[in-house]
């Protein structure tokens, strides 16, 4: 796929999906436990402005710069989605969080590429975070979103795995090599501190920290080629 294809893509998966928003299930105490502190940190996560992110893109590719501002927004959407089911639950969203502030951090030391192996390390963790959350409650309205963010999750890292080969094609093998380990050290650090915070949820929906840690550097190999 080209740049163009790829805004094609996000174009037409810009509309609202629609979702059982009148589910009406409420979820019991035990899956509070389990699940709403998780999917508040993973709320406050889906919703980065990248600005700075788009001011390097724009200055690389103005049709590339156009699809990763609608890859932000889907984003954003999912953010939008969880804190919506928040809300029906009586809950609240959070402002902060340190997680949330050092990823941050570490978006803001960073160029274009840097920026985005980041992101593509969180979304290749959430592939098996929205699994194991779709079977962790009874809520058809959470399953519903989960199903449809994994949807969307999918094609996101092939936008990532567009990306790394752009930016990456250029280099000496050897300097692809190191920079493919170095994400790799970084992939499997930041599994075990989401298995840290979340492993209520993937344990509720299913999953040990072996079948985690397999699922991340599977889905890592795909993303780096």
């Amino acid at each position: 796929m080209t740049e163009t294809d790829w805004l094609r893509y996000f174009r037409a998966n810009s509309a609202d999906p629609q979702l059982p928003w009148d589910d009406g299930y409420r979820l019991s105490g035990a899956e509070r436990t389990v699940v709403v502190e998780s999917i508040q940190q993973f709320q406050l996560g889906e919703n980065a402005q990248g600005r700075r992110l788009l001011e390097r893109a724009q200055a690389l590719d103005a049709a590339y710069a156009g699809a990763l501002r609608l890859f932000i927004q889907e984003e954003q959407r999912h953010s939008y989605l969880l804190g919506r089911f928040l809300a029906l639950q009586g809950e609240r969203c959070l402002s902060r969080h340190w997680v949330h502030a050092v990823f941050r951090r570490l978006r803001g030391l960073a160029g274009l590429e840097l920026r985005m192996r980041v992101l593509a390390t969180a979304e290749v963790l959430a592939i098996p975070y929205y699994t194991a959350l779709r079977e962790a409650t009874g809520s058809t309205l959470l399953k519903s979103i989960c199903s449809r963010i994994l949807q969307e999750e999918a094609e996101h890292l092939r936008f990532q795995a567009f990306t790394f080969g752009r930016l990456g094609s250029r280099r000496p093998a050897l300097l692809r090599g190191f920079v493919r380990t170095a994400h790799r050290w970084f992939l499997m650090a930041t599994t075990l501190l989401v298995w840290m915070e979340h492993g209520q949820v993937f344990r509720a929906g299913g999953f040990s920290l072996g079948r985690l840690w397999a699922h991340s550097l599977a889905q890592g190999e795909r993303l780096w080629g």
